[in-house]
């Protein structure tokens, strides 16, 4: 649990491995970029190298030591042969060259702020204190999954992975955003250190993702910080609800930084649910982290390949996109939607090239009705529909069908027009993305949707009784007011661009894709990102417009101001923000769990959702929470009525402690509180290997 020093330098190194080995791809390859990007894509290249090789290599030899030799092995070997038949052209990195792009670029300052602040937040919300360890306020609740997916992959070695929270059962989960951590922490780190490092390596490729590509869109670096801005420090009119009546009440205000989960960009009872990207999406919520520093830079290669005619960017986009399954299903199903649009685009540029202006306008007008179409929806739920009426599903797979056979139309006609060679990337990006993603979705992701019944009707997201529009115009806030006039004043390549956040958005609006009717936002922020660029277009413009307007740089700082305020107090909550995940006690009796248990070993705990043993040893606790495995889709009724059974009657229940293989039963203060049990009902069963007047463990085993 604890790791050593040396253990850190090795993962360390392991880590910078595949990072060298991910650059020395890109600069094979891509060799016309400039050192940001180029950098940017290796480093991301090299995540991706360090997710998924040890994975294939344990499908061989188990999550073990010599899969991850094997890796290293794999990633030296193809890069010698790689140096061998291709070298790469090294540009030498002057400092005068450094000085005059700062010069050139000051915005980018903004990601590399953001990455610092991120940083800090990473370490604030998992640190050790007087044997106790602490949490921040949005790590409290998913951290304990993910540290038990990280410790569980590295300690008992099965792969694919199962829950240790739930034995027996493959996990639904994509884990290869978790066994990245489990990699270093098998190679000997610290469990913080291995839980964070990869987190901020990710985090650059998110922040510096977002930069090259407003910077792609934008050109100019003022109009990129506004839009990096409103995608990572977005927020909406949240702020109000705690402003109003502070002078009298300054509770009201306070309460932001003193409340569980009461802040300006998620207030449940006043139905803001739009929270902020980096303290609620990115630091908790580690798959969404690791999906998008992948989707960035395939989003990158794409734009560079559909809208920039480079060719040659395909298949690395294909290898991103294929690579994302396993790592984050929502951002590869994003991607496959943003190409799908980008497609329907290019189609039309080769199958109508006289009427240019005309498609263009046919798409405006179906973006105008998927947008208009749940407006009016609200009048027809819950009165004549209901909320989650299956309808509401098969009437998006039929769109989608239809949207499909309208680019094999479009393509017959391409063909037709002998055009069809034009298309060849995008056949090559297709075959690359299918050969790497269909045997993960065939394997494991078909199954899990359909067993779970993930996919579902359901209308207006979480919305919990506003209006349309009252919702989003208080969730999204000034981008809400001027997203439709943004993205219907864009032209060209500038809807173009962001013409895929229309059917993004709707889709999410009539189709949910987990039990969690909230995890949508993990679309809906693709979709938010891609009209960051036509809103930060519209409001650049319009500022340039009102140049005779007296004070209209203090109208500039007010729109600023409204547009961050929710984000920046939320994330000063999230700054301050500290509650006790783990006890001296609990993290006492998982280190004796850790030091004198076998991995395979299954512990008999409570179903709390806090539970040291199963994220702090790795090893198996038999039913978790259900705060976990319920929004998993998992049924877990069976074990949990076991764990009162065995808890409340041990004597009675002796045949479920053999048919289910206990080893150890946990008794501490949070059993005893929740199932009024005592130690000495066990101690007349079980041999007491541990107990330090607060908590006793039992070896069911050496009854």
């Amino acid at each position: 649990m604890s790791g050593g020093f040396l253990g850190g330098v090795l993962a360390v190194g392991y880590l910078l491995l595949f990072q060298l080995a991910g650059i020395f791809v890109i600069s094979v390859f891509v060799r016309q970029e400039r050192m940001i990007p180029r950098l940017f894509l290796g480093s991301a290249f090299g995540n991706l190298l360090l997710m998924w090789i040890p994975a294939l290599w344990s499908l061989l030899f188990g999550f073990t030591a010599a899969s991850h030799i094997a890796a290293a092995l794999t990633v030296c070997a193809a890069g010698a042969v790689l140096f061998a038949v291709k070298r790469p052209k090294w540009t030498a990195v002057r400092f005068s060259g450094v000085r005059s792009f700062f010069r050139e670029r000051p915005d980018v300052l903004f990601p590399i702020a953001l990455w610092l602040l991120f940083a800090f937040l990473v370490f604030h919300g998992f640190r050790f204190r007087d044997g106790q360890i602490f949490s921040s306020q949005a790590t409290y609740g998913g951290m304990n999954m993910h540290l038990g997916f990280i410790t569980s992959i590295a300690e008992q070695g099965k792969f694919p992975p199962e829950y240790s929270i739930l034995p027996g059962t493959k996990l639904a989960y994509p884990f290869l955003s978790d066994s990245i951590s489990s990699s270093l922490y098998l190679l000997g780190a610290p469990l913080r250190f291995a839980y964070a490092l990869p987190m901020l390596v990710a985090a650059a490729h998110v922040f510096f993702g977002g930069w090259l590509l407003f910077c792609l869109w934008l050109k100019k670096p003022g109009r990129t910080a506004v839009a990096m801005m409103l995608f990572f420090l977005n927020g909406g009119f949240g702020f109000a609800y705690f402003l109003s009546g502070a002078k009298d009440a300054p509770q009201n205000f306070t309460r932001i930084f003193t409340a569980f989960y009461e802040t300006p960009t998620n207030l449940v009872d006043r139905n803001i649910r739009w929270v902020n990207v980096i303290v609620d999406i990115m630091l908790p919520q580690r798959a969404s982290l690791f999906g998008w520093s992948l989707l960035f830079p395939a989003m990158y290669l794409l734009f560079r390949a559909v809208f920039r005619g480079e060719k040659s960017y395909f298949p690395l986009a294909g290898i991103f996109a294929g690579a994302m399954v396993m790592i984050h299903t929502h951002s590869f199903l994003a991607l496959g939607i943003i190409s799908g649009v980008w497609l329907l685009f290019s189609l039309g540029k080769f199958a109508s090239p006289k009427g240019q202006s005309r498609f263009l306008n046919y798409t405006k007008r179906g973006a105008y009705v998927l947008f208009a179409v749940p407006v009016l929806a609200q009048f027809l739920v819950p009165a004549m529909i209901p909320r989650g009426s299956g309808a509401f599903l098969w009437i998006t797979v039929g769109l989608a069908a239809a949207f499909s056979l309208l680019l094999l139309a479009l393509l017959v006609r391409v063909i037709r027009n002998g055009k069809g060679r034009a298309f060849a990337g995008w056949g090559i990006y297709l075959a690359v993305t299918l050969a790497l993603a269909l045997p993960q979705l065939l394997i494991w992701t078909f199954s899990q949707a359909g067993a779970g019944g993930f996919v579902r009707g359901w209308y207006n997201w979480a919305n919990q009784g506003d209006s349309y529009f009252w919702f989003y115009l208080v969730n999204l806030g000034i981008f809400g007011l001027l997203v439709i006039p943004a993205l219907f004043a864009a032209r060209g390549s500038a809807f173009r661009l962001a013409a895929p956040a229309v059917v993004i958005w709707f889709i999410c609006e009539f189709v949910v894709f987990q039990p969690n009717v909230y995890d949508n936002n993990k679309l809906l922020y693709i979709a938010y990102f891609l009209l960051c660029g036509p809103v930060t277009g519209f409001a650049a413009d319009l500022y340039e417009s009102l140049r005779e307007l007296p004070y209209r740089r203090v109208l500039s700082w007010f729109f600023v101001l409204f547009c961050t305020l929710s984000a920046v107090l939320t994330i000063g909550r999230e700054c301050v923000a500290e509650y006790q995940l783990y006890s001296e006690t609990q993290v006492n009796a998982a280190a004796f769990i850790s030091e004198n248990t076998d991995p395979e070993d299954t512990v008999l705990t409570g179903t709390r959702h806090n539970n040291e043993i199963a994220a702090l040893t790795g090893r198996n606790i038999f039913c978790g929470s259900g705060t976990f495995l319920y929004y998993h889709g998992l049924e877990y009724g069976t074990q949990n009525s076991a764990v009162l059974s065995m808890y409340m009657d041990p004597e009675g229940s002796r045949e479920l402690f053999e048919t289910y293989s206990v080893d150890y039963v946990l008794v501490s203060v949070y059993e005893r509180m929740d199932y009024g049990v005592s130690g000495a009902e066990f101690e007349q069963l079980f041999e007491k290997v541990y107990d330090d007047g607060e908590t006793q463990i039992f070896a069911v085993t050496q009854a």
